[in-house]
């Protein structure tokens, strides 16, 4: 009997060690659930920035290759104007030498070869996109114009071009040379007029 006892006495002692133990257990896999789902947190807004830094980066990049393109492309669309200013001054060579060659009779062969060579640069030049544009009866227009002379009108408005003393270029639509004119300024006679006539 007394060995029963002592038997059941273990029994319970070894059932109590196992739930001592099996609390130890559950408390250390807790504090290890615990412990990875703080560094799983950690980890997830670590990717979370590094994804956000990533998508900024990636934005950046593109506004840069989009910056550079457009760029490169206005460098392409005005990387002869340099050369076109260059060559301006040699038609306005052509165009006197076409208007003086015009007043003689003897000198007809020599302005059909001008007048040629002449045709033949402005196809050049306007294959680059450079035409001239016209400027007498237009208003005077300071992105377009640079006026040398004004000379007083009666039979047109203030800042009216009256004359163009050399052409004015566009390049692609960008003026590249304004054209130098003569503008019309109000009658000083009628300026008094105006004013008398205000005063009364």
């Amino acid at each position: 009997m007394n060995n029963e006892e002592d038997r059941d006495e273990m029994e319970k002692q070894s059932k109590e060690e196992e739930t001592i133990e099996t609390q130890e257990v559950k408390e250390r896999k807790n504090e290890l659930v615990e412990q990875l789902r703080s560094e799983l947190r950690k980890v997830s807004e670590q990717v979370k920035d590094s994804s956000d830094k990533y998508l900024r980066a990636l934005a950046e990049l593109d506004n840069q290759r989009k910056r550079a393109l457009r760029e490169r492309e206005e460098l392409q669309k005005f990387a002869n104007e340099r050369l076109i200013l260059e060559i301006l001054p040699v038609i306005d060579n052509f165009e006197r030498a076409i208007e003086a060659g015009e007043q003689t009779e003897r000198a007809d062969q020599m302005v059909e070869g001008v007048k040629m060579i002449f045709k033949q640069l402005c196809e050049i030049l306007e294959k680059e996109g450079v035409v001239s544009f016209e400027s007498i009866g237009e208003k005077f227009d300071p992105y377009k114009h640079e006026a040398l002379l004004a000379m007083e009108s009666k039979e047109h408005a203030p800042s009216t071009i009256l004359e163009e003393i050399q052409k004015g270029y566009t390049m692609k639509d960008r003026v590249i040379r304004p054209a130098k004119v003569t503008v019309s300024k109000q009658d000083e006679i009628k300026k008094e007029d105006d004013t008398n006539g205000n005063e009364g």
